[in-house]
Formats: structure tokens, C-alpha cells, sequence
């Protein structure tokens, strides 16, 4: 799973540096607008499926299937229709009347939801992880492929709304043909329709709380700022965004249903969650810092200083993603549980707190605001909300948070800083942007190497 992430992750990469040589912020900040309005209502068609069979066996999942795709069918194409209406009035509040179009072509694929989130989960609850990563591998290809080759045929904004699209279909094709011959009759009685809705009421608000973080403001933020300062903040945040795909995907993807299986064994879960994430900060961090340090350079030799006012942006944004990693294992703990309501909670408080910043932020500065001013806003409340969330779930799961932090956070701080560090030392050297690269990616490695080194050495993972 790790693997395929991986694989996405640099074909993004790869997609994103090709689309923005061809497209415009404003067509990035069109984009953001069509996936914060979108992606709340596109969840509420995945109905809670993935996080409420995770906990359930092969078996009670047959049993739960039919009922649970009846619901989440009728749930996706009420969305989907709500789209539809709504979608003139987002096109007149932020006043971008393209953005009509674009949100009536992303509801096209809502009724695929459903039946992507049961084939996942079933996978999923056999730990057929490699099944799901060659699906979301597939996906991601096609994706960014179509995305390209219609952004070069000059559709702006559109190709990107279109590769979303495609994504969706490949996604089901794939898990269909991998997940075909592990379908088998319930060995417990299938429930109703009305029984699965009531049971899937919590993970659903959640999953939904969970999509509008951190896309829900790019709303709030069109209602202030300019589609291009929008843009240029998303074009931010979608190139950190791989690196948080891969951290927080292995978690929800592997760590969240392995530790479904043990629901009996809490120092078992307990002593996995302190370890993934003492793994994850080190890994986290040291990306980040990778990313920090040789973000100036890359962006000069890709594009020659046409996103410079975006990598400011993308540097507080990557010091900010390992702590999310951090608190997203924790999260994985509460969710395979069964505590949904709570788990809910926690992620409702975070979707609106992140929200209410890109509101604040887009309100006070308007026209003034910056991709950096932005970012540097949301990066002190993601710190502040990742240590404030551990500290109030952490303990009533049984994990030792002051241990937890106690590893995790300096890890994190030191890697991050390291990365700044390095910045400053090459930034005076006046290299050529090839060779600067080089030479802070050399140096952010040997720095990573040392501290990872000492966390091995002084036994931090083991005793976890």
C-alpha cells in the first residue's frame, strides 16, 4: 500500500509540474472552488461505508452490502442533484460564472461512490491491500493522463474537473475486476436498508467532516480573495498534499483496519499507534524537510519563477504535514474503536476550525491576501489543533501522550528546522538552481540519516 501511495504520490508530482506549465492560477483557483463545494456533497455518497465495515468480518460485510449500497445509492444521487441546484448560485456568490459548468460535470459521477467505498472496505477487511493500491495506482494514471492531454487541448479548468471524472470510472472498473471473486453469501442475515442507515449515521458525518478539512476553505476564501490568490494557495497546497496522501493514506488504508482486527487487545492498538507514529514523524519530517529545503531551486528550474509567489506558501505548509501524520494515527485508534460519534466530533471541530480561519483570513486581508499570508494562518492552526486533539483523544485510548509526543514532536521540530536550516546555509551560496538542489537534498539526507540513527540507536521505536 505504502508502495502504490508512493507511486501516486510522484505521478502527481510529475502531473502537477506538466499542469503548471500549461495552466493559469486562475484555472487552479476555478479548480479549488469546484472540489470545496464538491467534495462534501460527492462523501455523503460514500456514506460511511469504508470506516463502518472496517470493523466488521468478511462475513458481516456480505450481510451488509446490499442494504448499505441501497442507502448510500439513494444518498449519492440526492447529492449529486443537489449539486445540480446549487450550482448557479456558487457561480454568482464567488462570481465566476465557469464555475456553473464545471460543478454540473462533477456531479456526472456521484453515483459511483457507493460501490467504490463497499469494494474498497471488503478488500480492506480481508487485507487485500494490494488489491486496493493496484486500483488506486490505475486510477491515479488515467487520472492525470486525460488531465494533461485536455489541459494541453487548451480546456483549462475543465481538464482537471474532467480527470477527476475518469479517475472515478477507472476506480470502479478496477475494483470491480480485483474484488469480483470475493464476494460470498452473508453467513449472518442481511440487515434492512433503514437498519443501515441508522448504523451508518455517525461514520457518515464523519467521513463528511473529514473531505471539507481543508477543502472547505477554499470557499471561504473565494468569497474574499481572488480566484488567482485562490489559486496560487491550491496549487500550495496540492503539491504538499502528496506528501500528506502518502502519510496519512498508509494510516487510514493499513494502520486503521489492522488495528480493526484486535479490537480486544487495547495495549496491543495502544503500543502500534505509538510506533506508527514515531515512524511517521520520522518519515513525515524528513520529507518535509527534503521539500523546504530545495523548493526554491526545483521551482526555478521547472518554472523558471512563475509559481515563486506559491513556494513561500508550500514551505509552511510542508512544516505543518508531519504533525498531521502524528495525529492521524491517533485518529486511526479512535475510528477502529467504533467510537464514531466522538471520532465525529474531533473531525467536525477541525473541519469548521479550518474553515473559520480561511473565513477570518479572506475577510480581513480581501483583495491584500497572499498564497503565503494564507498558509502561514493555516499552518499555526493545524500545530495547534494536532496537539490540542492528541492531548484530548489520546488519553481516553489508553496511549501515553506525554510518551507520545515526547518522541513524535521532537522528531518533527527537529527535522522541519533542519530543513529551514539548510535554506539559509545554501541560499547564501548563490549556486546554480541545479546544483543547489543537489546540495540541500544531500545535506537535508545526511541530517535525516543522523537523526534517524539516534532514534534507532537509543531504542525510541523498539520501546514503543
Amino acid at each position: 500500500m505504502g508502495g502504490s501511495l508512493g507511486i501516486q504520490v510522484g505521478i502527481g508530482l510529475v502531473a502537477q509540474v506538466i499542469l503548471a506549465t500549461i495552466l493559469t492560477a486562475h484555472d487552479f483557483g476555478l479548480f479549488a472552488l469546484v472540489v470545496a463545494v464538491s467534495y462534501v456533497l460527492s462523501s455523503v455518497g460514500n456514506f460511511g461505508i469504508k470506516t463502518l465495515m472496517a470493523q466488521r468480518t468478511p462475513d458481516e460485510i456480505a450481510g451488509l452490502r446490499t442494504a448499505v449500497f441501497r442507502a448510500g445509492m439513494w444518498a449519492a444521487a440526492l447529492s449529486g442533484l443537489l449539486l445540480v441546484a446549487i450550482s448557479p448560485f456558487v457561480s454568482r456568490l464567488v462570481d465566476e460564472p465557469d464555475l456553473e459548468g464545471l460543478l454540473l460535470v462533477t456531479a456526472a459521477t456521484f453515483l459511483f461512490k457507493p460501490y467504490t467505498a463497499i469494494a474498497t472496505a471488503a478488500l480492506q477487511a480481508r487485507l487485500r491491500f494490494a488489491r486496493v493500491a493496484w486500483a488506486l495506482l490505475a486510477a491515479t494514471a488515467a487520472h492525470y493522463v486525460v488531465a494533461i492531454i485536455l489541459a494541453e487541448a487548451g480546456l483549462g479548468a475543465l481538464s482537471l474537473v474532467i480527470g477527476t471524472q475518469v479517475n472515478a470510472v477507472v476506480m470502479v472498473a478496477a475494483l470491480w475486476v480485483l474484488s469480483r471473486r470475493e464476494d460470498a453469501a452473508p453467513a449472518v442475515a442481511s440487515v434492512t436498508t433503514r437498519r443501515a442507515a441508522a448504523m451508518a449515521r455517525w461514520p457518515l458525518a464523519g467521513e463528511v467532516a473529514m473531505d471539507a478539512t481543508g477543502r472547505i476553505d477554499f470557499l471561504m476564501l473565494g468569497l474574499f480573495v481572488p480566484t488567482e490568490v485562490v489559486g496560487m494557495y491550491y496549487f500550495a497546497f496540492q503539491l504538499v498534499l502528496r506528501l500528506n496522501e502518502l502519510l496519512t493514506g498508509v494510516a487510514r488504508n493499513v494502520l486503521f483496519p489492522a488495528l480493526a482486527q484486535i479490537p480486544d487487545h487495547h495495549e496491543r492498538q495502544a503500543a502500534g499507534v505509538l510506533r506508527a507514529g514515531t515512524l511517521l514523524a520520522l518519515a513525515g519530517g524528513a520529507a518535509a524537510a527534503a521539500l523546504i529545503a530545495s523548493l526554491f531551486p526545483i521551482e526555478e528550474i521547472l518554472w523558471g519563477g512563475r509559481w515563486e509567489g506559491a513556494v513561500p506558501a508550500m514551505m509552511l505548509l510542508a512544516s505543518v504535514a508531519p504533525g498531521q501524520a502524528v495525529q492521524a494515527a491517533v485518529e486511526q485508534l479512535l475510528k477502529a474503536r467504533a467510537r464514531f460519534r466522538r471520532w465525529t466530533g474531533v473531525i467536525t471541530v477541525r473541519a469548521v476550525g479550518s474553515a473559520l480561519v480561511a473565513l477570518v483570513v479572506g475577510a480581513v486581508l480581501g483583495d491584500a491576501a497572499t498564497a503565503t499570508g494564507i498558509a502561514a494562518a493555516i499552518a499555526v492552526f493545524v500545530v495547534v489543533e494536532a496537539v490540542l486533539e492528541v492531548a484530548v483523544i489520546g488519553g481516553g485510548l489508553g496511549i501515553p501522550v506525554g510518551r507520545y509526543w515526547a518522541t513524535a514532536l521532537p522528531t518533527w521540530a527537529l527535522l522541519v528546522a533542519g530543513g529551514w536550516g539548510v535554506v539559509g546555509l545554501v541560499s547564501g551560496w548563490n549556486l546554480d538552481p541545479w546544483v543547489a538542489a543537489a546540495v540541500s537534498m544531500a545535506l537535508v539526507a545526511a541530517f535525516a540519516a543522523a537523526v534517524g540513527a539516534a532514534i534507532w540507536r537509543f531504542g525510541i521505536i523498539t520501546r514503543s
